[in-house]
């Protein structure tokens, strides 16, 4: 049997469901809102998990997708008691989540795990550092706090900012306001003040296109981005053009690069995500960051991959697999 790990409302979640209904295979899905928004019951010694009066066969369990599995504030819960918690209380209330949503996860240590929670904890500055270690090119990449150090920079290349962490997104009442990669010039380098909070700052490669890559265990499926077209989509493709979208068109990648991204996912003990990549108009490739639970679903569409069925796929004959070997 499969169990899936997930959020509620998470597409790509529903549509590999979808594939494993049409192969008729069992599976068993947990969002990690269940874990508060219903009755749960977690037992170490002897190992039980039952969720919502629902009990989850662990000795059944032979192969597990960790899809996405987090967010206390996206819980009933926490929609119901808002008005009673202070900033304090939530902080500790999510850690409290963190833990106990990853800490379960030891109830299945011999499974077969499509993305280990223990390797989703990606350090952007960390993963820049190793890709070079793989013979991967990346861009000249500093982590500053004050504007002189930033025009120094300027003197030599053009520059972008971008989240160290995960882009955040921030919700009041004027609207949903979000970090996107951003070109700086000097212009507004000099209008900074003299010390800021530590930030990240990176060459701007001049590219030919972008590339999303899924990687699955050792298979890529990669797709370029011609977002070089569209000013709106140039330094961040993320800020999609509705009305002009992207041309999206499969990708065959170099096997130089196959291996060197293979050693890195390899490295990071990573057999599921999606890595970002620039070709520059100078003909190199510059790695950027992987996610490990990454959007697929805008990888599979445009280039006909069926990633969906093939996820599931894989899973099945992990189960299947697994079973035989701990039956």
């Amino acid at each position: 049997m499969i169990l899936i790990l997930s959020n509620s409302g998470d597409l790509s979640t529903e549509l590999v469901m979808d594939w494993l209904n049409v192969y008729n295979h069992p599976f068993i899905r947990i969002n990690s809102q269940d874990f508060v928004d219903k009755s749960c019951f977690v037992s170490l010694s002897p190992p039980q998990l039952i969720i919502d009066e629902q009990v989850v066969p662990a000795q059944e369990i032979n192969a597990i997708w960790y899809r996405r599995f987090g967010g206390f504030t996206n819980s009933s819960f926490f929609t119901d008691h808002r008005t009673q918690l202070t900033q304090q209380a939530i902080n500790q209330l999510q850690a409290e989540f963190y833990s106990f949503t990853k800490g379960f996860t030891s109830l299945f240590q011999k499974q077969y795990w499509l993305t280990h929670p223990k390797s989703v904890a990606v350090n952007k500055l960390e993963m820049l550092n190793l890709a070079q270690q793989c013979g991967l090119d990346i861009p000249l990449s500093y982590l500053i706090s004050t504007r002189n150090q930033l025009l120094k920079i300027l003197n030599t290349t053009a520059v972008i900012s971008k989240s160290v962490y995960e882009p955040f997104f921030m919700e009041t009442n004027r609207g949903l306001y979000t970090m996107y990669t951003k070109d700086i010039s000097r212009e507004e380098a000099q209008k900074l003040p003299t010390s800021f909070y530590p930030s990240l700052i990176q060459e701007k490669i001049e590219k030919e296109y972008e590339l999303r890559i899924f990687y699955l265990e050792g298979e890529f499926y990669s797709m370029a981005i011609f977002s070089q077209q569209d000013e709106k989509t140039q330094v961040d493709f993320r800020r999609y053009n509705q009305e002009k979208p992207n041309r999206n068109v499969p990708y065959v990648l170099p096997e130089k690069l196959k291996g060197q991204l293979h050693q890195l996912m390899q490295k990071i003990d990573l057999n599921c995500g999606s890595l970002d990549v620039i070709k520059s108009i100078d003909g190199k490739y510059y790695f950027l960051e992987v996610n490990p639970v990454g959007q697929f679903g805008m990888t599979s569409s445009p280039c006909n991959y069926d990633l969906h069925q093939k996820v599931a796929k894989h899973l099945i004959n992990k189960d299947l697999t697994y079973g035989k070997v701990y039956q």
